[in-house]
């Protein structure tokens, strides 16, 4: 019998995701007879048949399959081989213990934007409905900084939440951090965002990152899913007013993707991340044989941050391009294409970047989209992925998911956060 990979369990305990991931690597093996088919699991029943087809029609156990330039799959990360945002769960976590090393002066480059220096749109105002001035809310978040960086910036980082005690000064900095977060989004669009809480990451080594990632993983896997409101607490409103935001935390694992990047790998089509976030951030994630996925780190796409002696500085790295929108398809042309000559065979996509990377492709067999709220982009690709439900032979397809467990649902509709009945586009 011919060997092939060995299949890998999908660990979920604390025990595995506490001890130091191993990191795997496909191996080679010869075809056997009969390819390998995906697990049931939560596959929506023709999504899975869809993408099983593609594997058999251009994988190893086919005529068609070429070599010399082997087939891939390009998956986002977020939202897609994980449910949740793997950058925005670390953002949570460092404002949750206050994990930034940055002094004060150096921070304040961090913050101040080109925002606008009236006051923030609707619904960007204080607790008691008042307007909220851009210019005053950066002085208060550069106050809050100040104070906790006096009293916590010697101790060992990230903070316990029995160091912080409640500290009004603390919980006044991150809910007007992810006010901030929230307004920018909103004012300036998703990828200004996302730079921005990238550059927060400035003054920490990529081993304060991954240690920080780490703890931010098992922190979130553990956390229930539902919205999390933080409040500035009266006694410091500052001058812009106190401000609350509420987001939601959720981020679990999906057995689904751990299962197909497996299966990919001995059909001999290699599984490639380009996501927006961090790359050694989701490249932890991915490679871990603890948490399933083993995917090569060669094969690992994400934003990178420039670095000096070994810290990582605010600004991107200059010769490579941002991965989201346009710069997401340049990534596969310059590191992908350019050596294999040929597009990618399938595309998995719920990040909300990923529009420009669904349309720059029409030869790809198919284009696997996760049903979520999405972003006015992405929005006519789900549409059509509904619309073409009926077909033998679709291109566009979808996967949905109970946002409420954080797990699929073996159908094309999705259960949204705080509702019961799955819905299509």
């Amino acid at each position: 019998m011919p060997s092939s990979l060995t299949r890998r369990s999908f660990s979920f305990g604390l025990t595995g995701l506490l001890t130091a991931p191993a990191f795997a690597r496909a191996s080679s093996f010869t075809p056997a007879e009969t390819p390998p088919m995906l697990e049931t699991l939560k596959w929506a029943p023709k999504t899975r048949t869809r993408v099983q087809a593609v594997m058999s029609e251009y994988g190893q156990y086919s005529e068609k399959y070429d070599q010399a330039h082997r087939p891939y799959a390009v998956f986002d990360w977020d939202e897609t081989a994980i449910v949740g945002n793997v950058q925005e769960t670390l953002f949570h976590y460092m404002l949750e213990h206050f994990s930034f090393l940055l002094p004060a002066h150096e921070f304040r480059h961090l913050i101040h934007t080109h925002m606008p220096e009236k006051a923030l749109p609707a619904p960007f105002t204080t607790i008691a409905g008042k307007p909220v001035s851009q210019p005053l809310l950066v002085e208060d978040i550069l106050e809050d900084y100040r104070a906790l960086q006096a009293r916590y910036g010697h101790l060992p980082h990230p903070l316990s939440l029995e160091d912080l005690d409640n500290d009004p000064a603390h919980q006044a900095f991150r809910a007007r951090m992810i006010f901030y977060y929230h307004s920018l989004r909103t004012v300036h669009g998703g990828e200004e965002a996302q730079r921005w809480v990238l550059r927060l990451l400035a003054g920490q080594t990529i081993t304060d990152v991954l240690a920080l990632t780490r703890a931010a993983n098992e922190w979130g896997l553990g956390q229930s899913i539902t919205p999390i409101t933080w409040r500035c607490p009266p006694d410091r409103a500052g001058k812009s007013g106190a401000v609350e935001a509420t987001f939601v935390q959720a981020l679990r694992l999906t057995p689904e993707m751990a299962d197909l990047f497996q299966i990919l790998q001995e059909h001999g089509i290699d599984p490639v991340v380009c996501t927006s976030s961090l790359e050694d951030c989701t490249a932890f994630f991915a490679t871990s044989a603890e948490y399933g996925y083993n995917i090569p780190r060669e094969h690992i796409y994400g934003a990178r941050l420039d670095e000096h002696k070994k810290v990582l500085l605010s600004t991107e790295s200059a010769k490579y391009p941002f991965p989201y929108g346009s710069g997401k398809t340049a990534i596969i042309h310059k590191y992908v294409i350019a050596k294999r000559k040929r597009p990618p065979l399938m595309i998995f996509a719920g990040e909300e970047s990923s529009a420009h990377l669904l349309s720059a492709f029409p030869e790809t067999a198919l284009c696997c989209l996760i049903n979520r709220k999405q972003s006015d982009s992405m929005t006519p690709f789900l549409k059509e992925a509904s619309s073409q439900r009926s077909s033998a032979t679709p291109r566009l397809v979808l996967q949905g998911r109970d946002e409420n467990t954080g797990e699929w649902i073996p159908e094309e509709a999705s259960i949204f956060l705080g509702e019961t009945e799955p819905r299509l586009p």
